[in-house]
């Protein structure tokens, strides 16, 4: 784990399932004492994986010798997971999700990823690399509930 400049914890894995566990991890332990449920942070932790999940698996093809970071901030209103990568683009906002009905018909397993982000998260902000940065970076944000 590295710390941007700014103090933020960013952690730098490399693209392969096995490092999955890590970035949980590394979520899990930034979510405690944000007033989320345990509910709400399971499922910010699962959106979190699912993208990670989704990196590694298609864009890297678990190519070890790729990496890409994972940086998490809380401000009063809300919770960011930032995911920085420098893979070819692709804005999760962009795919299709699927025909549930189709999907459990045809007894299908895996490909729900970008369904459960959209499901758990409130926002998901794509930024392709260009103007500038030569990253990828994907946003997934949970708002803060008055509590």
């Amino acid at each position: 784990m590295t710390t941007a400049n700014n103090d933020i914890p960013i952690l730098t894995v490399s693209a392969t399932t096995e490092r999955l566990a890590d970035v949980r991890d590394f979520v899990r332990a930034r979510l405690v004492g944000l007033g989320f449920t345990e509910i709400e942070e399971q499922g910010i932790v699962l959106a979190v994986d699912e993208a990670c999940s989704n990196l590694i698996r298609h864009a890297f093809q678990n190519d070890a010798s790729k990496t890409f970071t994972v940086a998490v901030t809380a401000t009063d209103a809300d919770v960011r997971v930032e995911i920085r990568d420098m893979s070819p683009a692709f804005d999760p906002c962009c795919a299709g999700l699927p025909d549930m009905a189709a999907y459990f018909r045809d007894r299908r397993a895996g490909g729900l990823g970008i369904l459960i982000m959209t499901r758990v998260m409130d926002d998901i902000d794509y930024h392709p690399s260009g103007n500038g940065t030569p990253f990828n970076t994907l946003v997934l944000t949970k708002h803060r509930s008055a509590r």
